[in-house]
């Protein structure tokens, strides 16, 4: 059994495209000698629509085909991917820029990526979380509170079904009461 190869697979032009500040429009009146003084003032018809960032999800899985699967349907739904296979590089793309979606995998090469979870709790808290493994149903129903789980294997509206869930539910099911 072999590793896939160190480090995220990020996308080209990433962090920059993904944490790009809004561009902001400002609305000026010209300048101009032949404009009176008391002339009202009127804005121009916007010539092009700002788009939003698109939405970012990191994937922490070791198993690359599992990933490749995943990332596709996450860039179906509109969502930037970024994979990774260990939980330290997750911790490193937390340092540049939050996600708006992780997809997590429980059985990790360098632990447990349930422990994500009080993470999840306690530093990261409203990012909303699927846990995808073949972990035993008893640590993935300890998970449940968390996010979605998703059991391997799986089938692809499955974890469809349950990114939308995820995304579409409460931003604060991990803070404590």
């Amino acid at each position: 059994m072999g590793f896939p190869e160190v480090g995220p697979k990020v996308p080209v032009g990433w962090p920059e495209v993904a944490i790009a500040p809004p561009v902001l429009r400002r609305d000026t009146r010209p300048m101009t000698a032949t404009t009176p003084a008391d002339a009202p003032f009127t804005t121009p018809a916007p010539t092009a629509e700002v788009e939003a960032p698109p939405l970012r999800a990191y994937v922490l899985e070791d198993d690359q085909d599992i990933a490749s699967l995943e990332a596709d349907i996450l860039r179906d739904l509109g969502f930037t991917v970024v994979t990774c296979a260990r939980i330290v590089d997750l911790g490193d793309l937390m340092a540049v820029a939050l996600p708006h979606l992780l997809v997590v995998d429980v059985m990790l090469p360098d632990g447990d990526g349930g422990d994500i979870a009080e993470l999840l709790r306690e530093a990261w808290q409203g990012i909303p979380a699927i846990f995808v493994s073949a972990a035993s149903r008893g640590r993935l129903a300890e998970l449940e509170s968390y996010g979605p789980v998703v059991a391997k294997p799986f089938d692809v509206e499955e974890l469809r079904s349950a990114v939308l869930a995820a995304v579409d539910g409460p931003t604060d099911r991990w803070r404590q009461e």
